[in-house]
């Protein structure tokens, strides 16, 4: 019944009804400050919070449609941290409005709207809120105008790179960094030195891993999983990232973890993907595994994965869909890297990481 609700340019309800909390706490607010120069007998402080409470519950209907929006668009990558910080203010937002009519109610309850002093304080308390009101607009403005989202558009915009074409026989770097400090890791028959050279192991070791290049339509890089876990990451630590995976785990009985944020072997943030088709992402902290979030995945060929960290939000998608979406503290800069456990092997082509 929603889907005939929605366009077909409408990904989801969500732009259809953000614009409306928004302009209804807006004209609110504007018809509050009205108040101080009109008689009450045509509108007074009831009225207003009336308005605010029922802006409240819309703002708190659309931050709900929010966030199921966010889990069923794959974004472009400069838009994952804008997706961040419109997500982040529009919580900022709706804690502070909910916090607001429960301080307009305690007013009208003790009578306190009769003096006017009151007035003046509740008037000049909801204007943080009216700034919270546009950086959430501002960011959602950024979201449809400056990426797609909401348009029906945004799916043609970024396909899953994949991986360029390398000759067998090619001796050029498989690893190659950006000035900025992102890189791209495509494989090529050198992609075993640059395993050796651009990471270093904080479990197990490269011999265990024994990886080796096989022929496909273009080179893979075969690595061995082992009962004892093996985790390598890269030497500079990062901030906040996105970084894109291409795996087959069509021959492994265990689990890859796409590790991000690592500190050691006792800290660090992951996604992990188990050979029976269960995903989880959560954080280890000394030692102790926290599970942020749940999913399922199907096993099937080589697999576009994506991780992102990015200040308090974690999102793992698998072939263009958000199967886990997370939150946790910030944490602090760390490596990137891949960890395997279990039996048999994985494939991988490429790994690209990504500044945020």
């Amino acid at each position: 019944m929603e889907s005939l609700l929605i366009p077909d340019w409408a990904p989801n309800i969500h732009p259809l009804i953000v614009h409306f909390p928004i302009a209804l706490l807006v004209i609110t607010a504007f018809a509050n400050l009205i108040t101080f120069f009109i008689p009450e007998k045509w509108w007074d402080e009831t009225k207003n919070t009336i308005l605010y409470v029922t802006g409240t519950i819309c703002a708190g209907i659309t931050y709900y449609t929010g966030t199921i929006a966010a889990d069923t668009v794959f974004l472009p990558t400069e838009a994952q941290s804008v997706l961040s910080e419109h997500a982040d203010w529009a919580q900022y937002l709706l804690w502070f409005f909910i916090l607001y009519s429960i301080l307009r109610i305690a007013f009208h309850w003790f009578d306190l709207f009769e003096k006017n002093s009151f007035k003046i304080v509740a008037f000049i308390t909801v204007l943080p809120g009216l700034f919270m009101v546009f950086e959430t607009a501002e960011y959602g403005g950024k979201m449809v105008f400056g990426y797609g989202a909401g348009t029906g558009q945004l799916l043609q915009q970024e396909e899953p790179e994949s991986p360029v074409p390398m000759d067998s026989t090619s001796t050029v770097s498989s690893f190659v960094t950006k000035g900025n400090g992102d890189w791209t890791w495509n494989i090529n028959s050198n992609s075993v030195s640059d395993l050796i050279t651009n990471f270093h192991w904080v479990e197990g070791s490269v011999q265990d891993l024994n990886p080796a290049i096989i022929s496909a339509e273009s080179p893979l890089l075969r690595l061995k999983a082992s009962e004892q876990a093996n985790l390598f990451v890269t030497h500079d630590s990062f901030q906040d990232v996105q970084v894109d995976y291409n795996l087959n785990l069509d021959d492994l009985d265990g689990k890859v973890e796409l590790v991000h944020h690592l500190q050691d072997a006792n800290n660090y943030d992951f996604v992990s993907l188990s050979s029976d088709g269960m995903m989880r992402q959560g954080r280890i902290q000394n030692g102790d595994e926290i599970i942020f979030q749940e999913g399922t995945f199907k096993v099937n060929g080589e697999l576009f994965l994506r991780v992102v960290g990015d200040g308090t939000h974690f999102r793992g998608y698998v072939n263009r869909e958000m199967k886990v979406h997370g939150h946790g503290d910030a944490p602090e800069r760390g490596n990137v890297g891949l960890k395997l456990q279990g039996s048999g092997t994985v494939l991988l082509s490429q790994i690209e990481m990504t500044q945020l």
